[in-house]
């Protein structure tokens, strides 16, 4: 019997344990340190108001039918591979045949003086509700005829996040009688344009359905200083007491904290092989992989090559390399609006939208099976908070 210690309940560890459930001789630890999966695609839906039960899904409930993986709610802080274990922050050792890290990046506010303390983030489920929170006070007071808001990071979730939250803000505006209340929603990008790493074709085309929902674009704007009431850029000064920080994201301190045994390259990601090992029997995938090409798609694809490098191994088949694939990439600008991109060709408008709620299907079904998934999916267009 082999055990397999996977770290990270996110989409590339929940994927492999579901990859490797009920597999005869193989015994699956999952290390998390939550008892929640967040279902990252959808957070900029629970910012907007729609069903947090959506984004934060319970993994234990995924995997119910997985009778070989055990849950363990924990964090890991060091990793011996001579004796072959991983010691949690509990005090609790776990021995591995193989271990696989599918943790992911950690946000970082790149020392930017006052967004720790003024910013909302937008990376785990509590960093959300606290923004509802914050939008719900603010718009109590009446005396409040208009206010910026400002979204900073011009990447999939600042963009899919500027074209929802403008209904939002109304609805909870017209919820207090708060009728005349202005919105003014700023998107800012240090890059000279929004969708820095889509084609040119696809950035115009979000950036022209922004503009139509009323969206003020800020690009070549690098932002120095977070107030209580003021936003400080490169230029110039933006009146506003809501900042929504989606720009930063650094390599898992744990990588960090065991540079001795990890080989951290130069874009501070972790260096593996062509079997997604970054040493002898221990895995890296996901957004810390050297292999990882940022999406949820790409975390999933890397969950099931090392499932079916670890089957291999056990069987004692000869082993094969890795292969990326291209992802397609679809972005919502607001509702039943999106652009989709793929190998160079861009859609936009409602049938792009469409494939956005298809891919969500399948991205649901691959982390939790098809009866489960469509539970799920049959729910992500209510509104939780009206």
């Amino acid at each position: 019997m082999k055990h397999v210690v996977i770290v990270g309940g996110g989409f590339s560890g929940v994927r492999l344990a579901r990859k490797l459930r009920n597999k005869r001789d193989i015994e699956v630890t999952l290390v998390n340190d939550g008892l929640d999966f967040k279902y990252c695609p959808a957070l900029y839906r629970a910012a907007a108001g729609y069903k947090m039960g959506t984004a934060r899904l319970s993994i234990e409930w995924m995997l119910l039918d997985a009778g070989n993986v055990d849950l363990v709610e924990g964090k890991a802080v060091d990793i011996n591979p001579a004796k072959k274990t991983i010691s949690l922050e509990s005090g609790e050792t776990l021995g591995y045949d193989y271990a696989v890290f599918g943790i992911g990046s950690e946000n970082t506010f790149f020392n930017i003086e006052g967004l720790h303390e003024h910013g909302f983030g937008m990376k785990t489920p509590n960093e959300i509700i606290q923004l509802r929170q914050h939008l719900h006070d603010k718009l109590k007071n009446h005396d409040r005829e208009q206010a910026n808001y400002v979204i900073i990071g011009a990447g999939p979730t600042g963009v899919e996040l500027a074209g929802a939250l403008g209904d939002y803000l109304r609805r909870i505006a017209r919820k207090y009688g708060n009728h005349h209340h202005k919105i003014n929603i700023w998107l800012v990008e240090a890059a000279d344009r929004i969708l820095p790493r889509s084609t040119e074709k696809t950035s115009n085309a979000a950036a022209k359905r922004l503009m139509k929902l009323g969206i003020k674009i800020l690009t070549s704007t690098k932002v120095e200083k977070e107030t209580l009431s003021e936003l400080h850029t490169n230029n110039g000064i933006l009146k506003t007491d809501t900042v929504i920080w989606t720009a930063g994201a650094k390599l898992n301190s744990f990588f960090e904290d065991n540079d001795d045994v990890f080989d951290i390259n130069e874009r501070h990601l972790v260096k593996v092989n062509k079997r997604l090992e970054a040493l002898e029997n221990v895995y890296v995938i996901g957004d810390s992989s050297s292999a990882t090409n940022g999406l949820a798609l790409g975390a999933i694809w890397n969950a099931n090559f090392v499932a079916k490098d670890l089957l291999r191994r056990t069987k004692k088949k000869p082993r094969k390399a890795y292969k990326d694939h291209k992802p397609i990439s679809v972005i919502p600008c607001g509702k039943n609006w999106a652009v989709a991109e793929y190998s160079g060709i861009t859609i936009s408008g409602y049938i792009a939208s469409r494939l956005r709620k298809i891919a969500d299907f399948v991205g649901y079904m691959d982390i939790m099976g098809p009866l489960r998934a469509l539970t799920i999916w049959t729910n992500t267009d209510q509104l939780e908070d009206k």
